[in-house]
């Protein structure tokens, strides 16, 4: 009975260790995009802390599935949407050496092919997905894109389980309450913006100024086990995201490769146990 239950027990841990592989995601109720802009040199307010965002996902130990690309969905590239996008990533350490490249993908039919696995560029060999403010930015995702975005919402969930990064802004998220029908998405209201510790921690050299400037589209109430990265004045939260998981299931993060291998040596020993016993009623 032991064994039995001792192998089970294994068994199920190296079931978990070859599961836990799920990727970071940053749901914001911000509109960064319509509220920020760019030197020369540098990335100013909300266009910093996209790449802020963007450069928390690539570090994160959560990022997994191994694709160096950034797809920003749904944004018209010359308008300020695509810009915004263009710079966070131009402008982060994405860029500069970190071996990224950065693709934009507009239009209904594009955004449809890349969900279903088709073209150059697809949800199977990208690393971190890029979504825009919707309609509360110039260019931004059409009503008829959003709807994409939530025909496909266990596909995305599904591309963050595997490992891939998510960072997306204040779009309505129909997508999200799809997974998460208990998360309330609040629409419009609140000021101001701060950080949590864990948004200090998230999101390193960001202040509250860089993110009071424009008005909050989205608010999340319900959040459950999601953390919580930044609030408004009325400690409603208007940032959101987890170091690895997926939105049905935020918070698992890769399992060590030492528990990995120790599990395994684990089974091994078990298997050696078996053969001895079996040895012995011989």
């Amino acid at each position: 009975m032991f064994k039995k239950t001792l192998i089970s027990t294994l068994l199920a841990s190296v079931m978990f260790v070859s599961a836990a592989h799920a990727g970071p995601f940053i749901l914001a109720g911000t509109d960064a995009d319509d509220h920020g802009g760019a030197t020369a040199t540098e990335n100013l307010t909300g266009w910093l802390f996209m790449q802020r965002a963007l450069e928390n996902l690539a570090s994160s130990s959560a990022l997994t599935n191994g694709h160096l690309n950034v797809v920003n969905l749904g944004s018209s590239s010359t308008g300020e949407a695509g810009r915004a996008a263009a710079s966070a990533f131009g402008f982060s350490s994405l860029a500069g050496g970190g071996g990224w490249s950065f693709t934009n993908i507009d239009g209904v039919t594009d955004v449809a092919d890349f969900f279903a696995g088709n073209g150059a560029v697809n949800i199977n060999n990208t690393g971190i997905i890029m979504m825009d403010s919707g309609g509360n930015v110039g260019g931004g995702s059409s009503s008829a894109e959003r709807a994409v975005f939530t025909a496909n919402a266990a596909v995305i969930d599904n591309f963050l389980g595997a490992g891939g990064g998510l960072f997306s802004q204040s779009n309505g998220y129909g997508w999200v309450t799809s997974l998460l029908p208990a998360l309330t998405i609040v629409s419009g209201g609140g000021s101001g913006a701060n950080l949590t510790a864990a948004g200090n921690a998230a999101f390193p050299g960001l202040t509250n100024a860089d993110l009071t400037g424009g008005p909050r589209h989205n608010r999340f109430d319900n959040t459950g086990s999601i953390p919580v990265l930044a609030v408004d004045n009325s400690g409603t939260a208007v940032i959101i995201g987890s170091a690895g998981g997926s939105i049905t299931n935020p918070g698992v993060v890769p399992v060590p490769a030492t528990l990995a291998l120790m599990g395994l040596g684990l089974v091994s020993f078990v298997g050696v146990s078996r053969r001895r016993g079996h040895a012995k009623t011989l």
